[in-house]
């Protein structure tokens, strides 16, 4: 891993053959256990999953077992990695879909959204961004989506939440392009620090449905393109298997000066606006 931030996305929904989901179990925490015990069976097998593939994630990059990896939350409920405190990790799921971002050099934050038509998608934006009318017509999902999920992604990495965080961020629409770029996060973040971003579309294995997907990270080094993989067949294989990334649009964007706890996704309208 460089300096920048690596990132899986991973097919939640994948061929019966793909998941152990009695392995998968195995990885949990005790208190994530407890959690998916409350949930109704078809989203505690997503949970548990999604779970598992955060620490199997972990695992593949800091070596241990998926189970022995402590996950804290800190107070901004942004994740935390108690033994390796020069690690950053952000996670974000939307349709069956999961990406995980890790980072070394700084704070990082992930946003994954399924395409589809947003209900009044300026007046959604505007809610929490208020330059929106900079950015031109935003009608076209993936146009709103590409700035949706860097805004996210963006809060996460700083910690400071949608409410909160929003108002730092500046966002940029090249003429014609279909993604919007990230151009920087203000003073609200502590000073002049530069970020990085990217935004990626992918169709699932299995899907016709697309994805966007972003990742900020603090430091000059733009964000790889996310990997894609399957788990492995068998219960004991726990690192995951790198596949070569299949993307159908790209943006980056570099920035100059600048959540991740684990709650169920609020929802406004049919936009997801928190990180699962």
């Amino acid at each position: 891993m460089t300096g920048g931030a690596e990132s899986w996305l991973i097919d939640l929904h994948g061929a019966d053959d793909v998941w152990d989901d009695a392995a998968c179990r195995g990885d949990l925490s005790p208190e994530e256990s407890r959690r998916a015990a409350r949930l109704r069976p078809a989203s505690a097998v997503t949970y548990v999953r999604s779970r598992s593939a955060v620490r199997r994630v972990l695992a593949h990059v800091l070596g241990g077992s998926p189970a022995d990896l402590p996950v804290a939350a800190a107070p901004n409920g942004r994740p935390v990695l108690p033994n390796h405190p020069g690690m950053h990790v952000s996670w974000s799921r939307s349709a069956g879909v999961l990406l995980v971002a890790m980072s070394r050099g700084g704070p990082v934050g992930a946003d994954v959204e399924a395409v589809r038509p947003v209900k009044s998608p300026g007046r959604v934006l505007r809610t929490f961004y208020p330059d929106t009318a900079a950015l031109g017509d935003i009608d076209d999902p993936e146009v709103f989506l590409s700035a949706w999920t860097l805004l996210e992604a963006a809060v996460k990495a700083t910690g400071r939440g949608l409410a909160k965080g929003a108002g730092d961020v500046r966002l940029h629409r090249p003429p014609g392009a279909r993604h919007c770029a990230l151009l920087g996060i203000g003073a609200g973040t502590g000073g002049a620090r530069e970020w990085s971003a990217r935004t990626d579309r992918f169709t699932p294995p299995r899907s016709s449905v697309p994805v966007i997907t972003a990742v900020v990270v603090r430091g000059a080094a733009t964000p790889d393109r996310p990997h894609t993989w399957r788990f492995p067949g068998t219960a004991t294989a726990a690192t995951p298997q790198p596949r070569r990334p299949r993307p159908l649009a790209s943006r980056r964007g570099h920035v100059g000066a600048g959540s991740d706890a684990e709650p169920n996704r609020p929802t406004l309208g049919r936009l997801e606006i928190a990180q699962c």
